[in-house]
């Protein structure tokens, strides 16, 4: 990736699917290539086709380091893909403790609702879910039920 920055290859290029190499980084949890990108100026919030940012991916995966790396980089942690979920949203939707923790430190917005109405809260307590610490960390945090839930 060195090389490929030091000949000034476009670091935001995309493919296809809208995908950068920061956000193929992102979601393997390449610290170090991540870290190369960011240096070489990739787009810290630059999303693919579906919306989604390198930190949305990396919130995904459960790659707490490039979480703290992006967030670092001034990486949006309220940028909602074309769903409507944050990082926030997915971090507590797959169970990832130590992301939502990372996110709400950062400032993400803990009564973000997607469209449908399901916030980070809702749906880290929803009963597929049930993540009990998430639930109870984001009460901590102020988050709230959204009572404008559509079913």
């Amino acid at each position: 990736m060195q090389a490929l920055v030091a000949v000034k290859a476009d670091v935001n290029k995309v493919n296809n699917n809208g995908a950068t190499p920061l956000i193929f980084a992102a979601q393997e949890g390449h610290f170090d290539v991540m870290q190369v990108l960011v240096a070489a100026k990739a787009d810290v919030d630059k999303a693919n086709n579906n919306g989604s940012t390198p930190l949305y991916i990396a919130a995904q995966e459960n790659h707490f380091d490039v979480v703290q790396a992006l967030v670092t980089a001034k990486a949006d942690v309220n940028k909602a893909n074309n769903k409507g979920s944050t990082p926030l949203y997915i971090a507590a939707q797959e169970g990832h403790f130590d992301v939502v923790q990372a996110l709400v430190t950062a400032k993400a917005d803990v009564n973000k609702a997607r469209p449908d109405g399901s916030s980070p809260l809702s749906i880290a307590n929803a009963a597929h879910n049930n993540f009990t610490s998430i639930v109870a960390y984001l009460k901590s945090a102020g988050a709230k039920y959204n009572t404008n839930r559509i079913y």
